[in-house]
Order: C-alpha cells, then sequence, then structure tokens
C-alpha cells in the first residue's frame, strides 16, 4: 500500500506540473499577443481564473490522494450494516439516474463548448481561440467534482427516505391511541413519496416492516447515527473541494455574466458585424455552470427533506398511536437522535449547501458585474 502511495503520488505532482506548464505557456501567449483585442475587464477576470483554476485542480488531487482507496472502502463497509437492517436495494436505481445525469452534464458541455469554440475561432482566428480553451478542459472537472459529491448525497438520501418510510409503514400498521381515529399520514398528499409499487417506494425496493420491537427501534437508531458519521466523512473528503470548486464557478458566472453584457453593448470586439452568436454561447456557458450549482443545492436540500419528514411522523406516531411505554421511550429516543444530529453539507464549515446559497451567489454575480462593468467608462 505504501509503494502504491508513493507511485501515486508522484503521479499528482506530474499531472499537476503539466497542468500549470500548460496554464503559464496560454497564460504568457494570452498577455502578449492577444491584449490589443480583449476588452481589460474580460482580460483580468480570466487572468484570475486560470491561476485560480490550477490551484482548485491541485487541492482536489491533494484530497483525493489524502482520502485514498482504502478509507474510501472503510467509508463504504459503513453502508453494509445499514442496508442490512433497512433492507434496501437501491444500487441499480442510483447507477441508472447516476448515467441520466452524466450523459445529460457532458452532452450539454460538449455541445456548448464546441459551439462556443467554432463561433470565436470563426471570429478571432482558431489560434487565439485554442488559447483560452483550456477553460473548457477546468469547467468539466467542475462538473465531474460535483457529480462526485452528488453521488454520496445520492446515498445518503436514499437510505433516509428508506428509514421514513419504515416509521411511516408502522405508523399505519399501528392502533391509533383513544379518541385519535383519523390517521393523516394515509393520506396521499401528506408526506407522500411518488407511486407505490406492490409496497415499494419508487426510488428503492425496501422490505416493509409493518410492526417493530423496542430493539428493532434501536437499530434505527444506530442507521441513523451511522449515516450522520457518514455525512461528516463526506464533507471531510468534499468540504473544501466544494467550497474552491463553488468559488470558481461563481468567478465564471461573473465573467460570463460581464462579457455577455459588454458583447451586447458592443464594447467587447468580436470579428462579425454584431456580437449576438457570441453572446448566445456566453449564455449557454453562464447556464451551465448554473444547472451545475442548482442540481448540486436541490440533492443536498432533498435529504434535509427526508430528515424533517421522519422528524414529522415519528411525532405522528409518538402522539396519534397506541404504543406501549417500552416503544414509546424507543421511538421517542430516535426522535430525539434525528432532532439533535441534523444532517448537514457544508463547504468546510463555511456556507451550508441549501436553497438560499443561491440567492447569495446571484448577489455577487449581479455586484460584481456592474462593478467590472464601471472599467467600460475608463477604457
Amino acid at each position: 500500500m505504501q509503494v502504491n502511495d508513493v507511485k501515486y503520488k508522484d503521479y499528482i505532482q506530474e499531472i499537476s506540473t503539466i497542468l500549470a506548464c500548460i496554464n503559464m505557456l496560454t497564460l504568457y501567449y494570452k498577455l502578449t499577443f492577444v491584449n490589443t483585442n480583449i476588452t481589460k475587464s474580460v482580460r483580468y477576470t480570466d487572468v484570475v481564473q486560470m491561476i485560480y483554476d490550477v490551484f482548485q485542480y491541485i487541492v482536489d488531487l491533494y484530497f483525493v490522494y489524502k482520502y485514498g482507496a482504502e478509507m474510501c472502502f472503510e467509508y463504504i463497509k459503513q453502508y453494509a450494516f445499514i442496508d442490512g437492517f433497512l433492507g434496501t436495494d437501491f444500487y441499480n436505481s442510483i447507477r441508472r439516474r447516476l448515467i441520466k445525469i452524466m450523459i445529460f452534464y457532458l452532452f450539454m458541455w460538449l455541445l456548448n463548448s464546441s459551439f462556443d469554440y467554432f463561433i470565436w475561432a470563426n471570429g478571432f482566428g482558431f489560434t487565439v481561440t485554442t488559447a483560452y480553451s483550456i477553460a473548457y478542459i477546468y469547467i468539466l472537472i467542475k462538473i465531474l467534482t460535483n457529480l462526485d459529491l452528488t453521488v454520496n448525497v445520492m446515498q445518503v438520501e436514499c437510505r433516509l427516505r428508506a428509514l421514513a418510510e419504515i416509521v411511516k409503514d408502522c405508523s399505519s400498521a399501528t392502533e391509533s391511541a383513544p379518541g385519535m381515529n383519523e390517521d393523516i399520514t394515509k393520506r396521499d398528499w401528506f408526506y407522500h413519496e411518488g407511486s407505490r409499487e406492490s409496497g415499494k417506494p419508487k426510488f428503492l425496493s425496501i422490505s416493509i416492516v409493518s410492526c417493530l420491537d423496542r430493539q428493532q427501534v434501536r437499530r434505527l437508531s444506530r442507521c441513523y447515527l451511522l449515516l450522520t458519521e457518514q455525512v461528516t466523512f463526506i464533507n471531510k473528503m468534499y468540504g473544501m473541494r466544494i467550497l474552491m470548486n463553488s468559488l470558481s464557478l461563481l468567478i465564471d458566472l461573473v465573467r460570463f455574466t460581464n462579457l455577455t453584457v459588454l458583447l451586447f453593448i458592443g464594447s467587447q470586439v468580436t470579428g462579425y458585424a454584431h456580437g449576438y452568436y457570441n453572446a448566445i454561447t456566453t449564455i449557454w456557458r453562464t447556464m451551465t455552470c448554473i444547472v451545475v450549482i442548482t442540481s448540486l443545492v436541490d440533492h443536498c436540500e432533498r435529504v434535509y427533506k427526508q430528515r424533517e419528514r421522519i422528524i414529522c411522523l415519528l411525532d405522528h406516531l409518538i402522539i396519534n398511536k397506541n404504543l406501549d411505554e417500552p416503544l414509546l421511550s424507543a421511538f421517542s429516543e430516535l426522535r430525539a437522535l434525528v432532532q439533535s444530529r441534523a444532517i448537514n453539507f457544508h463547504m468546510a464549515h463555511f456556507i451550508r449547501i441549501e436553497y438560499p446559497l443561491l440567492v447569495s451567489i446571484a448577489s455577487v454575480v449581479v455586484t460584481y458585474t456592474i462593478i467590472l462593468l464601471q472599467s467600460v467608462n475608463n477604457n
């Protein structure tokens, strides 16, 4: 293992060195031969992006090396206990879902990059455009990094959904407490999770447990506790990477938005009579960054939703159902655990990945785009 680690470390150093050299040569060419054709704000943001992207890629490789195959194997093994009790069968579902997302991302990236390259090459020439084409590779790297984290988030979501389904079915099979004749959790509109087929949720196959004893409920608590530990590992492995990745996408959004405005007002030359085609491809690149960030945030919010769903289902089970004292105590312990041990995906403890993050990003993009556009009046 140590020999393989040394070889892998050497491989990382070689790849980082090659990419850094290509970056420096490309940057030198831009600063020497292309400056006269590029607006000042576009030139500055591009230089910042190039330097930042290569540094981010090196950090990415470092964390992949730090949390290598051995630690990831132990991380995956922890799911075995959880799946053994929950009875989940989700691997095929996640694989199909992942393939669909990958095909969509790769198709969007390839089509956008090709269209953008040939539009700019037809106006500026293939040599200059090729010097800027390294940005396409960096966008692909950022897409794959976000997709890597998304898969791990989907794993947690699946198991929380399974746990919620067990609690829901146990609640449905338990007699109501005296005076509680209506079970609202049986209604289709209340905590409904898609179509049910043969008693199985849409996203996974699970052995439905209608009646639980105290020991089984304690095992549910242990399942949730293990899931929180899995999330802790995910945050350690991806926290800093996603923080830097998101900042890089934020820089992309600012410079693409700035470039789009410059193209529409005619401040940036393109080699065409009008810059509409270039503006369309740049807007497309902006939308690609937005989709990548929004997709990751949405998957994290789905996990938070499942946790909230578990708490609400447990509330109805504890209050509205006729449970004996040991079972009531066990479910109360499970609820207290889920309430106190919240599941959060964050960027190195700086930012929680949630919907308000999208609002903050939009605010930053608008603010810095306005600041960069001030340079137009100074040219």
